[in-house]
């Protein structure tokens, strides 16, 4: 019955994702990804034309096709095994956290004495935890393309021919939990070392609640990231990538093959030469050059990705 009643709730767990803050579909970000998308549509027009932007929003067929049926199967099937299996199994990031502080205390004894204010301590987390967090997922993803077994999952994300906010849930469950657990070891070995410098000032829980830049950064449009909108920062995009640049990622052009990897900072993608500035609007074509694995048939399985390890990714 307990069995029955978890697989129940990880199956309408996506349904809830609009009411938490911690998650890319909140509301609030969609709201703003919305306004955002206005915005940029009508500038890249000369005009605001209400009605059409709101058919374009709603337009099934943008929403309802060969290529989403994908994104939401594996956004279903991806939650249950996170919820039922990787939880379970690997624990979570309070329990990651309280983990680690406790190995560190126990292995080097009480910490030195750093009596900081709490608002220094939160800035100095915020701060360090993103910039660290930022340049794992950059070298994950980079891994992703460089090493074809890796590869041979990631492109079932680059698979979509469309997309939509829900396109970043299409991701092979061999990935989901490669991320899952890359996610865990930053998170966990990141706050479990602040929980044990500042014992007595900090703990896991509020740890928990400290992630004000990436509660920005999914204000500030992430949620067109995977979206035909294009959105460009113009010069800011030397600092930050904008979803115009990601979009670019995305596209099945030879002249886009393997830029812009990064998540949010520029610098990772400057740093290896990867970066690529969005340039003007222009329509974008997206999925993979190698027909192979189309959206059609797009989850690669492990056995096939070993036969293929020889070979270099055939794209993006």
């Amino acid at each position: 019955m307990d069995s029955l009643a978890g697989l129940l709730n990880a199956l309408m767990s996506p349904l809830l994702m609009p009411t938490d803050p911690g998650r890319r579909l909140f509301w609030l970000f969609i709201l703003s990804a919305v306004i955002l998308a206005s915005i940029t549509v009508s500038l890249q027009q000369k005009r605001f034309d209400l009605a059409a932007q709101c058919r374009a929003l709603l337009n099934p067929q943008y929403w309802f096709n060969r290529s989403t049926a994908v994104d939401y199967s594996l956004l279903i099937g991806n939650n249950v095994l996170r919820l039922l299996l990787l939880v379970p199994l690997l624990g979570g990031h309070l329990a990651g956290t309280i983990a680690v502080g406790s190995w560190l205390q126990g292995t080097l004894g009480d910490p030195p004495s750093l009596a900081l204010p709490l608002a220094a301590i939160a800035i100095s987390y915020t701060l360090l935890f993103f910039i660290f967090e930022d340049l794992s997922r950059f070298s994950l993803h980079l891994a992703m393309h460089k090493i074809p077994l890796l590869w041979r999952f990631h492109r079932t994300h680059h698979s979509a021919t469309t997309l939509t906010p829900l396109t970043l849930f299409r991701v092979h469950p061999l990935e989901m939990a490669i991320y899952y657990l890359r996610g865990l070891l930053v998170f966990s070995v990141f706050s479990g070392v602040f929980v044990y410098l500042f014992r007595g000032q900090v703990s896991g829980i509020d740890i928990l609640g400290v992630d004000c830049l990436g509660f920005l950064f999914n204000a500030l449009g992430a949620n067109l990231r995977h979206s035909p909108v294009f959105l460009s920062f113009g010069r800011a995009e030397s600092l930050f990538i904008s979803p115009a640049q990601h979009q670019l990622h995305h596209s099945c052009a030879a002249e886009h093959r393997d830029i812009n990897f990064g998540t949010c900072l520029a610098i990772w993608d400057r740093m290896l030469k990867s970066w690529r500035a969005s340039g003007k609007a222009r329509p974008i074509e997206f999925g993979l050059i190698d027909t192979s694995t189309s959206e059609h048939n797009p989850v690669i399985s492990p056995d096939e990705g070993i036969k293929k390890l020889g070979t270099r990714p055939s794209f993006n």
